[in-house]
């Protein structure tokens, strides 16, 4: 039986995915000088590849209109990534029916910040009067780009997982503990996920809301990665329903593209 700490920690764990540092998203209506020096640091001359590929895809996010921007500091991402197992252990205790899919689900965890790598970076963006956030991270997944043995291996792990659930565990039920409810009362979610492909790369749109009010308070996450020159890019969004809108799956593109530009 999951205990109640750890049910605390499930109910983020799906935000982790595709938003482990949401709280350093600025709430600013631009970011203030040492974020500006922080992104522009991204582009310099001898900027590494992942961190201009970040910055490319950060430049883009902003003329889109995601002008809150905030470089995700070393200490951070260290922080998320320490946390990684635990956050696992925790996606693994979830009440999923049908079990065969908690695995899968803990995997969507991961994101490349997360990689055995010495070259990751992650950006985060948002707008004003947009009910949610979205970022990009690059890591090097190769030995020339400075990731370990183990980096290609949890990409594709990883991309397997996604596979898996838009075909296997597309349409599921798991239950998660609510601290407004007696006793931290488990409650059941309905989980919905769609396989999404676009010329610059693949992943897939989840939802997640009340199985007993589907108009009820509902997650929205989408994620949109690829590979490039010995590089895993990541662009993902997280917060309302809007985000199930054809138009986000083509400003995810738009900064994916951006992204991959840098590095060829």
């Amino acid at each position: 039986m999951t205990t109640p700490g750890k049910i605390t920690k499930t109910l983020t764990v799906f935000s982790v995915a595709v938003l482990g540092l949401v709280g350093c998203s600025s709430n600013d209506d631009a970011p203030d000088d040492a974020q500006a020096n922080q992104l522009d640091n991204l582009m310099t001359a001898d900027a590494r590849p992942d961190q201009r590929a970040a910055g490319g895809a950060t430049a883009m996010a902003i003329e889109l209109g995601f002008e809150q921007v905030q470089p995700a500091t070393e200490d951070e991402i260290a922080s998320v990534r320490e946390a990684a197992a635990e956050r696992t252990d925790a996606a693994r205790e979830l009440d999923v029916e049908p079990a065969s899919c908690a695995a899968p689900i803990a995997e969507l965890d991961w994101s490349p910040i997360q990689a055995s790598s010495e070259s990751v970076t992650r950006v985060d963006f948002g707008r004003e009067n947009f009910a949610g956030a979205g970022s990009v991270e690059v890591a090097g997944i190769t030995e020339d780009t400075g990731g370990f043995a183990a980096a290609a291996d949890e990409v594709a792990a990883h991309q397997q997982a996604v596979e898996q659930i838009t075909t296997n565990c597309n349409d599921i039920t798991m239950l998660l503990a609510d601290e407004s409810e007696p006793d931290w009362a488990e409650l059941p979610y309905t989980f919905t996920a769609q396989a999404i492909e676009t010329d610059s790369g693949s992943g897939l749109l989840w939802q997640r809301y009340p199985a007993d009010d589907p108009n009820g308070q509902s997650t929205t996450a989408l994620t949109l990665m690829t590979e490039s020159e010995g590089y895993a890019i990541m662009v993902a969004f997280i917060g309302s329903e809007e985000i199930a809108d054809a138009e986000f799956i083509d400003i995810s593109e738009t900064i994916l593209a951006s992204a991959i530009a840098q590095l060829d």
